[in-house]
């Protein structure tokens, strides 16, 4: 029995333990986590800046990279972004989710034929399945709840409707439109088609879906969302209570899992309908563990690697350090 080295090699251990659970409460997760990407939503006490994406408050928030590619499963296929940037925070009542992404050219506009909107989607599976849901608008034994953005929506709600003739043509003269405001010459006015929505209080849908063809508006409203480009970057905020009641939405509480997934469009890449970046599902933490007002990673995992690494190797220094005792 080596008395000393066993007591070496234990003092090790026990550095390595605590320096790893140093670094996971430090970057929000939990001791219990599964393995993959996990997308964590502490609880917060400030107030949540929903209307203005690149607020500080948003990096004190960590955050997960999650890779996009071309969604390949149904035609129209398409897609060429790699990147999303997902943080996600709750106050006990409503959750938030801030997506970021690179993007050169805002498009704002689909005033025109060849013209179409950036756009960002938020999938989550609506209720408890046995399995996760098909990706790409759910499966009819497992639905999913989806909240999308589009820019050109939020234009409509800053400034007026924008896909009139008279503002992309501002300089087009016409005498006379007939049976102009009549709603029977509107059609998709006129069946209440959510895209022909002239006045519109929210840049956000809130839509059901159970597989291709099924995609559903949802009349509940209670889902926001407001987003901002800036230097060749989008963020956008999503937020909604985190229980709503109704069925087909995704129900949410203090210390909940569920998953999520995201799709991205470049309205300047003529992307639309299912020609779209898509990253597949992750797991959302609903934590009740509190936001620290303190210094976040921002980076998130690296700079977690290179801590275990540095205690790891620390760790090794102690271990290698204790002489050998003598045999009892």
């Amino acid at each position: 029995m080596r008395v000393n080295g066993l007591r070496g090699r234990t003092a090790g251990v026990l550095v390595l333990a605590v320096g790893l659970a140093a670094a996971m409460s430090l970057s929000g997760t939990r001791m219990a986590a599964s393995e993959g990407t996990v997308l964590t939503a502490m609880v917060t006490d400030a107030r949540v800046p929903l209307t203005d994406p690149w607020s500080p408050f948003w990096n004190r928030v960590p955050k997960v990279s999650v890779p996009l590619s071309a969604q390949q499963i149904t035609p129209p296929m398409g897609g060429h972004r790699w990147t999303l940037d997902a943080r996600a925070v709750q106050d006990g009542k409503d959750l938030y989710l801030e997506l970021e992404w690179a993007d050169p050219t805002p498009n704002w506009s689909v005033a025109a034929p060849q013209l179409f909107s950036d756009a960002v989607a938020v999938e989550f599976p609506a209720a408890a399945a046995v399995t996760v849901p098909a990706l790409c608008m759910g499966d009819p034994n497992a639905t999913v709840n989806i909240w999308q953005w589009k820019a050109a929506w939020q234009s409509d709600v800053e400034h007026g409707f924008q896909g009139g003739v008279k503002h992309r043509y501002p300089r087009a003269d016409v005498d006379w439109y007939p049976f102009h405001g009549n709603p029977l010459f509107y059609p998709g006015r006129y069946v209440n088609n959510p895209f022909s929505v002239t006045n519109r209080a929210s840049p956000v849908d809130n839509l059901i879906s159970g597989g291709f063809g099924t995609l559903t508006a949802d009349p509940d409203t209670r889902v926001q969302g407001w987003g901002a480009w800036r230097d060749g970057r989008w963020r956008v905020v999503f937020a909604r209570p985190l229980s709503v009641g109704d069925e087909g939405n995704v129900e949410l509480g203090p210390n909940d899992w569920t998953d999520v997934a995201f799709a991205v469009w470049d309205g300047s890449a003529m992307e639309r309908d299912g020609m779209k970046s898509v990253a597949n599902f992750v797991a959302l933490d609903v934590s009740p563990r509190p936001l620290s007002t303190g210094a976040h990673f921002p980076y998130w995992p690296a700079p977690f690697f290179v801590f275990l690494g540095l205690w790891a190797a620390f760790a090794w220094m102690v271990v290698a350090r204790v002489p050998r005792g003598r045999e009892l």
